[in-house]
């Protein structure tokens, strides 16, 4: 009874595990059937991409640059005579003319101590006129002629300095410009380096600012510059570089540089922010394509271009999709500058191309397209 019964266990165990193993080969089966599938259809599948034909456009090579507008002439205008202020001659924001009385300060000390100088002056000058005489019949020494001379070229000195004292007490414009807002009042006391008003002068500006060190070797003075500033939007102002600073910034590797332009209408004021165009080469043709159809990769750059075929579907022509690598260079608002790897009136996907790989079917709809301005402006709401 014993030897019956084993054999039905081995026989049962045996089938159990040939049902095992037969599931799994038919699993395994399935799964490559599926998977085989899958790769036909994304093999099959047809994409729709956006396109940009490469073309050549007229292309000038400019420096881009963040700026800084700075005063040719300016300065926070101070006293350099401590005083009360008696009399205020200007209004904030007020254009005046160089040697205008701007602030006048109380002088009646000063005016009085000059009252003093210049009577002791005269009775020098007589002294003098009447020892000269008495020299004349030897009444007086040479040595005593020499002391009037000196003391009253000692005098003529002191007031001259008095003069000057009190010139300085009635503070005027040193140049032609615009003022800024006031900071002082009249009967307030003025400490020496107090600034009151600022003064700049505005018919011309200077604008500093950075380029990388590489581009030294492309610019020198009276190249011109193109400058823009948000505050008018659409206005390009023209001017030329006039210098490069003298050394290079260690810290980042900027070379300083300097513009002059006109400012007739007096519009831009110093210490505003400016965008700078620095021209740096003459017009030529280069082929630029959208910077939307280039991919970045850590291996490299690259675009997808796309080769015609025979086949059509839903009455649409299909391409097949060659990812290349290309060298850029330039770039220009939505546009880049392509050296190698695109050829002109090649077909590039401008929109798409993630969902690409080398050899992928695709179709073209161009109904809506990726911007390709070479000078976008903000969109203001």
């Amino acid at each position: 009874m014993k030897k019956p019964l084993k054999k039905l266990n081995m026989t049962i165990m045996l089938v159990c595990v040939g049902i095992v193993f037969g599931g799994l080969y038919a699993f395994q089966q399935y799964k490559s059937l599926v998977a085989g599938r899958a790769v036909t259809e994304i093999q099959n599948k047809i994409e729709v991409v956006s396109t940009y034909t490469a073309s050549k456009q007229r292309w000038t090579e400019k420096i881009t640059a963040i700026g800084n507008l700075v005063a040719i002439k300016g300065a926070d205008l101070s006293p350099q005579v401590a005083g009360n202020v008696t009399r205020i001659n200007f209004s904030s924001g007020q254009d005046v003319l160089q040697g205008t009385v701007l602030i006048e300060q109380d002088t009646t000390q000063e005016i009085a101590q000059l009252l003093s100088l210049e009577a002791q002056e005269e009775y020098a000058r007589q002294t003098l006129e009447r020892d000269l005489e008495q020299y004349k019949v030897n009444a007086v020494s040479k040595q005593q002629i020499d002391l009037d001379w000196s003391n009253l070229k000692n005098l003529e000195g002191e007031v001259q300095n008095q003069l000057a004292l009190i010139a300085k007490m009635n503070i005027k414009a040193p140049f032609d410009g615009r003022l800024g807002i006031r900071l002082v009042s009249v009967g307030q006391y003025l400490n020496v380096g107090t600034p009151y008003v600022s003064l700049q002068q505005l018919d011309e500006l200077f604008v500093d600012f950075y380029i990388p060190q590489r581009f030294l070797g492309t610019v020198q003075a009276e190249q011109e510059i193109e400058i823009t500033v948000d505050t008018y939007p659409g206005k390009v102002i023209k001017g030329k570089l006039i210098a490069i600073n003298s050394e290079v910034d260690i810290n980042n590797g900027n070379a300083l540089i300097r513009g002059r332009f006109k400012n007739p209408d007096k519009k831009l004021l110093p210490g505003m922010f400016v965008d700078v165009n620095l021209v740096i080469s003459a017009p030529k043709e280069e082929i630029t394509l959208p910077q939307t159809a280039i991919t970045y990769h850590s291996y490299g750059v690259t675009v997808y271009v796309l080769k015609k075929t025979a086949r059509k579907t839903n009455g649409k022509i299909v391409y097949l999709a060659e990812e290349r690598f290309i060298q850029t260079g330039a770039k220009r608002g939505d546009q880049v500058v392509v050296i190698r790897g695109v050829e002109e009136n090649a077909l590039v996907v401008s929109a798409g191309q993630i969902k690409l790989h080398n050899g992928s079917a695709v179709t073209i709809d161009n109904s809506v397209l990726p911007k390709n301005d070479p000078d976008p402006k903000p969109v203001e709401h």
